[in-house]
């Protein structure tokens, strides 16, 4: 038992993803609209190009101000809907406030939904049907099959019910025979539920959240939350402090750095390549 450092994995996936590129007659290209100066999404931004530059695929940034109306964004969507060059198309979330989120999303183009996030996509996954899979979930599964994680007739416990990660999630650890519990805010006696699960993903948003005392020994605990401490490091909502006592427990644990986030701007990558692939089988 041990840290599941996404680090080794995501090296050997690049090298893996830029021959896939290679026998493609078209370079993937990955258009990433960004609305707005949020410091996060520059840096979650930055590191996606990065990586499509180690693979090979062809991206590009469209910045559109902060006060941009619907209708401009709107506009360029469609037009890359349109543009038979566009393999992938990412809108980079938070989006302001005054902009329809779920609208804006959902007119994004099923096959080009990178993200995974359309109704379209969501429908597919609920239905065992194929489709494009929000990154996240995605790359949890990846990590826990990279290190021989058993999946099938665990006891899966979720704490997030988003739509990017804890329905997603629960549907593919559902596609690998797991029994899935997803509990969220309103839940009673979570750290009761906690102790009982085999695997533990954690998508609450605050730091030191969980401690070792939380969890039975050899659970896998996957922590999906980037927080930032009291000194301004970032953490997940599992003490940081704490993760000697979670291996001496026998515990696997993502760490945060160097865990689910690795994975999720890989994942992206690839299923970007996906894409384009089956575009050439057509």
């Amino acid at each position: 038992m041990a840290l599941l450092d996404a680090r080794q994995l995501v090296i050997k996936k690049i090298e893996i993803l830029r021959n896939r590129v290679n026998k493609l007659n078209k370079k993937p290209s990955l258009i990433i609209i960004r609305i707005g100066n949020d410091f996060a999404s520059g840096k979650y931004v930055a590191n996606k190009i990065k990586r499509c530059e180690e693979v090979g695929i062809e991206s590009k940034i469209i910045h559109l101000e902060e006060d941009v109306k619907q209708e401009i964004v709107e506009e360029t969507i469609l037009k890359l809907n349109e543009d038979k060059d566009v393999t992938g198309i990412l809108l980079q979330l938070p989006i302001p406030k005054h902009l329809d989120e779920d609208y804006l999303t959902n007119i994004i183009e099923n096959d080009k939904d990178v993200d995974g996030f359309t109704i379209g996509n969501m429908g597919k996954l609920c239905l065992g049907l194929d489709g494009n899979v929000a990154c996240t979930p995605r790359g949890i599964i990846t990590l826990l099959k990279e290190f021989k994680i058993d999946i099938e007739g665990q006891d899966v416990l979720i704490i997030n019910r988003s739509n990017i990660v804890g329905k997603p999630l629960s549907q593919l650890f559902l596609n690998e025979n797991a029994t899935v519990t997803i509990a969220h805010s309103k839940t009673k006696n979570l750290k009761e539920k906690i102790k009982l699960s085999d695997i533990v993903v954690t998508a609450v948003g605050k730091s030191n959240f969980l401690r070792s005392e939380d969890f039975s020994p050899s659970t896998t605990i996957i922590d999906v939350s980037i927080n930032f401490n009291e000194e301004g490091k970032m953490c997940g909502d599992v003490c940081k402090s704490d993760y000697e006592g979670l291996i001496n427990k026998n515990c696997n644990l993502t760490p945060v750095p160097n865990g689910v986030g690795q994975m999720t701007v890989i994942e992206l990558i690839e299923q970007t390549i996906e894409i384009e692939e089956k575009r050439e089988r057509i």
